[in-house]
């Protein structure tokens, strides 16, 4: 449902039992006694994010990495997640989870603070997460949770010494092992190029760490040819 107006949910769902706008003017919750469904709207009413909360026991599958994973509401604990999905998770706190979807958009599972258990699954535009509170700002506790980039440990690809580049993205999890790679800056050699891709692949790092936590991030290899 994401950036399609705040119609196309009616279209999908049915109209709803109940309709609420918080006093921020930007959430529109569709709800009943024992579910609701917020989105987070522009001021042109197209759908940024949406804020998904149901009764215990409905279930709910994460797809990440091509990996299917299936939750449930008020029964999957904050340390069942933990475990499951720890090679995927950005950061996480006490009582959260945050997982990046793509290039611009986060996935946030949130736990009830007193049963542990999951409350809330969030989905949206991670700009939009920021501005809103979804996803914790980092700049105001940087210094109290300083970033250490992710270490090279094994690689099968010496950086080289020739004429050409090809500079390369690698995803890695909170494990250090490669998730992805992309090429973002091809050298005059396409067969090179995708066969690096392969190899890159096969790289192992230290993990980038956030206040002493491994987190996921990503990192940019150049290699000469």
């Amino acid at each position: 449902m994401l950036h399609r107006p705040v119609a196309a949910l009616v279209r999908a769902y049915g109209a709803p039992a109940s309709v609420a706008t918080r006093d921020d003017g930007q959430h529109v919750v569709f709800g009943d006694a024992s579910a609701s469904v917020a989105a987070i709207v522009d001021d042109d009413a197209n759908v940024h994010a949406v804020d998904l909360a149901f009764p215990a026991g409905t279930t709910y599958a994460l797809d990440l990495d091509g990996k299917t994973h299936t939750l449930t509401f008020g029964k999957t604990t904050s340390e069942a997640a933990r475990d499951e999905l720890a090679a995927d998770a950005e950061t996480e706190g006490a009582s959260f989870r945050v997982f990046r979807r793509g290039e611009d958009s986060d996935l946030v599972l949130v736990f009830d603070p007193k049963t542990a258990t999951l409350a809330h699954v969030i989905v949206g535009d991670r700009a939009t997460m920021l501005r809103l509170g979804y996803v914790p700002d980092p700049t105001p506790v940087q210094s109290r949770f300083p970033f250490s980039a992710p270490v090279l440990k094994h690689t099968g690809v010496p950086d080289g010494s020739g004429a050409q580049a090809t500079v390369v993205r690698l995803d890695l999890d909170r494990g250090g092992a490669v998730r992805n790679a992309t090429l973002v800056v091809p050298s005059a050699d396409a067969a090179f190029d995708q066969q690096l891709l392969v190899r890159l692949a096969r790289d192992a790092y230290a993990p980038a760490k956030l206040g002493g936590r491994a987190i996921g991030a990503s990192v940019l290899r150049e290699v000469r040819h």
